[in-house]
């Protein structure tokens, strides 16, 4: 656990945090658990008060949250019912698991969110992604169970809502 956190930090001193003082990046929340199932529900809770916003960032890159990371392991589909539909509740394949917390401004690129994930917790994690839902986006279940007491941060790969976007 120690060279984590010295990889973390050494990850963290690297970085110039040149970043706009309005920069803001997109983050995601825990919906649902199934302790039946073992599986998360995460996504991008639009409708709430403390929503997020995929087209331009909800949080500011000055806040520290940890961020989501998943793994694709080909993990089958348990039985759960989506909700409202697969395109917004798809089945991710896989594991989720998070951070520790980071400065949103520390996340230069999406390469320096996915070294992230993979320095924590190995081999094939990376950060997630708006769109890692095979049919759609907006949120995915997957094997995990993240806090649900605080927002994560989450890349998307067609619009500006990343902290490394100025």
């Amino acid at each position: 656990m120690r060279s984590i956190r010295l990889t973390l930090l050494a990850m963290l001193c690297s970085v110039p945090l040149a970043h706009a003082a309005d920069g803001k990046g997109m983050t995601w929340t825990k919906q649902a658990h199934s302790s039946m199932l073992g599986i998360d529900q995460v996504g991008c809770n639009g409708g709430a008060v403390d929503g997020c916003n995929p087209y331009q960032g909800d949080t500011s890159c000055k806040n520290i949250l940890p961020v989501l990371c998943v793994k694709n392991d080909g993990s089958t589909r348990p039985p759960y019912t989506a909700s409202p539909s697969e395109f917004y509740d798809g089945w991710l394949g896989g594991q989720i698991t998070t951070t520790l917390p980071i400065l949103g401004d520390a996340l230069r690129s999406r390469t320096v969110g996915d070294k992230l994930c993979s320095s924590s917790f190995g081999s094939g994690w990376r950060m997630a992604e708006f769109h890692d839902n095979p049919s759609g986006g907006w949120g995915f279940r997957a094997y995990g169970n993240v806090r649900s007491s605080q927002h994560f941060w989450v890349a998307i790969n067609d619009q500006p809502a990343n902290c490394w976007n100025p």
